[in-house]
């Protein structure tokens, strides 16, 4: 899910990405209840590794554990989802910044996420649609690398598969993907730019533009309460001005 391969990876980790699909994919849907001896069966390992796997995406808020019932898969509320996309500007607006900072070469830059436009080139071609979705999010996965935070890298792997889940849950069938690349496409050219102000409008709109194109409820019931008087559909600044 994020670029590593199997190998560098422990196992735990690899599960937590396989259920983190699943719930994704629907194959385990918002509510339901997670059996780890049914996962153990399925995946063909102890119940250590599943424990451990779903104690990181209990972390993660992709699943929750209740006391004496079990762990369920996470149903994302309005606030919480509004909460995941703001926590996921924030961070990725530190990185477009601190890349700009730092001076990143561009071809290096272009390298990197070329890369990932072209695996959702590919899997919009083939019509798939969780490979479009994990691409997109591999594409954004460069971007913190880029930014060359080991702190931000952290916080960033704190949300990824909350991110896949909503890419999936929200616009990952309806989406066109030539529309979907072009927006990739988009925000490379303006961070080859190197304008931190464009930069900071434009991730903005990438990242909350298709919630509110898709899910029109949304800002009526969410905008209002945390920006008075702004129209739903108008970008307000949701995350802080970070320098």
């Amino acid at each position: 899910m994020n670029g590593q391969s199997v190998e560098a990876r422990n196992l735990p980790d690899q599960l937590a990405d396989q259920l983190a699909v699943m719930i994704a994919t629907g194959e385990l849907n918002p509510g339901q209840r997670i059996f780890e001896k049914k996962i153990c069966e399925m995946k063909g390992v102890s119940r250590i590794p599943v424990r451990e796997a779903l104690r990181l995406l209990q972390a993660q808020g992709v699943v929750r554990t209740e006391p004496n019932r079990g762990t369920y898969v996470t149903e994302f509320t309005p606030d919480e989802m509004l909460e995941m996309l703001e926590l996921r500007l924030a961070v990725e607006r530190i990185a477009l910044r601190r890349i700009i900072e730092r001076k990143t070469p561009k071809a290096l830059i272009a390298r990197q996420l070329s890369v990932a436009i072209e695996a959702m080139r590919r899997a919009g071609e083939s019509g798939d649609r969780l490979g479009l979705c994990q691409a997109d999010l591999w594409f954004h996965d460069r971007i913190i690398d880029l930014a060359a935070s080991p702190m931000l890298k952290a916080t960033w792997r704190l949300i990824a598969r909350s991110v896949l889940v909503f890419l999936m849950r929200e616009h990952g069938g309806s989406a066109s993907p030539s529309l979907w690349i072009d927006e990739h496409e988009e925000l490379l050219a303006v961070l080859e730019s190197d304008s931190s102000a464009v930069l900071d409008e434009h991730i903005e709109h990438h990242i909350f533009s298709d919630v509110r194109a898709r899910r029109p409820a949304f800002d009526a019931a969410i905008i209002p309460s945390i920006a008075p008087g702004i129209a739903p559909g108008i970008a307000p600044g949701i995350a802080p001005s970070i320098a």
